[in-house]
């Protein structure tokens, strides 16, 4: 199950720097450029290791998520100007976007930061080009309304609900939709609809988010049923390219066990609504990724298709159950292991055996 985040922002406030340091990639994405830098980060997660501790195995291989960095987005992307309309493409793939605003003060960009007006420019922007998308399904299914067509009614009522959404200022993701509405808007891929993160590009003495902009900016994401995280990116940057021994040494010096980039690739993993269960043989130990709500037979579909349709029953214990017995063959003993049916509701560290059958 491959997701992507997007990274958006106004030109020249550190998206591509946030880009590189989650992939520690050493590419920059110019404004002039449409085509934008993509790339897989491994999603942090200490239970594998844990796992790995207690069963021996060939190699261990953590859950992943594709991030897709395109060029600033100005005033007038959405009409096609500086690229936009190109790169607005790109966007519309992803599943959730990482908004990144600078929270800095910087001469060359105007001085002091506005993090809440960039906003704005960026979100006016999206609206736009969202405002269009509607525009065009409206006219596709109008006609066969008017004809009476029951379903195209129903979509044609959504879109005008949407269209004025849009108008009034305000974000497709902030209409409180039903599941069928979710479902009909999905093909539109709406820009406004999709999650986002506000990531705060701050000065290294701020990035623990002790900053009145920042401070600003976590009360304008928690008005928009969103959230905010303090990052300094060029730290970052600089801290990704470090061997692990003495990016180590640097966390510790800053009194910190993660950089703030592991945290950022969780939050963003979580974001998505995306959870993780695992599996432990001979082979492998092995992070998969499943929504949160899924059923046993749907998480088994993420390893193979076939799966979800030949599911038969789950064994599944927890990393704390492992810890304490040692192995799956002691869990089962002390009666541990548990044996789950069809209707059962996958949780967050799940470790699994899924029985298929032929």
């Amino acid at each position: 199950m491959k997701l992507k985040c997007g990274i958006v922002g106004l030109p020249s406030v550190g998206k591509s720097t946030v880009f590189k340091a989650i992939t520690k990639s050493k590419a920059d994405v110019p404004y002039t450029s449409a085509t934008p830098n993509v790339g897989v980060v491994a999603v942090p997660d200490e239970r594998l290791e844990r796992i790995h501790e207690h069963v021996e195995t060939q190699r261990v291989l953590p859950a992943d998520l594709e991030v897709v960095d395109v060029a600033g987005l100005g005033e007038g992307a959405s009409r096609g100007e500086g690229l936009g309309n190109k790169f607005l493409g790109h966007l519309k793939e992803c599943n959730a976007l990482l908004h990144v605003v600078r929270c800095f003060a910087d001469a060359a960009l105007g001085g002091a930061p506005d993090p809440i007006g960039d906003i704005e420019i960026c979100e006016m922007e999206l609206a736009f080009a969202d405002l269009e998308t509607v525009d065009r399904n409206l006219t596709r299914v109008g006609k066969r309304a008017r004809a009476g067509d029951k379903e195209m009614i129903e979509q044609r009522d959504l879109f005008e609900k949407v269209k004025a959404q849009l108008e009034a200022g305000a974000q497709v993701r902030a209409l409180d939709l039903k599941p069928r509405e979710k479902e009909l808007l999905r093909p539109l891929f709406l820009l406004t609809a999709k999650p986002v993160l506000y990531v705060a590009n701050l000065r290294e003495d701020e990035a623990n988010g002790d900053s009145d902009e920042y401070r600003k900016l976590e009360a304008f994401a928690q008005e928009r049923g969103a959230e905010a995280f303090a990052i300094a990116a060029k730290i970052e940057c600089e801290l990704a390219e470090l061997e692990p021994e003495d990016a180590a040494v640097f966390l510790a010096d800053l009194g910190l066990e993660s950089t703030g980039l592991e945290r950022l690739i969780r939050k963003a993993f979580h974001l998505l609504g995306l959870r993780t269960y695992f599996t432990a043989g001979e082979k492998e130990v092995r992070a998969w990724t499943f929504h949160a709500g899924d059923k046993a037979p749907v998480a088994a579909g993420v390893i193979h298709s076939d799966f979800e349709k030949k599911f038969i029953r789950a064994q599944v214990y927890s990393v704390e159950d492992l810890e304490k017995h040692g192995s799956e063959q002691a869990i089962k003993a002390a009666g541990k292991l548990r044996v789950e049916g069809k209707d059962y509701e996958m949780q967050d560290g799940d470790i699994v055996n899924f029985l298929i059958g032929n």
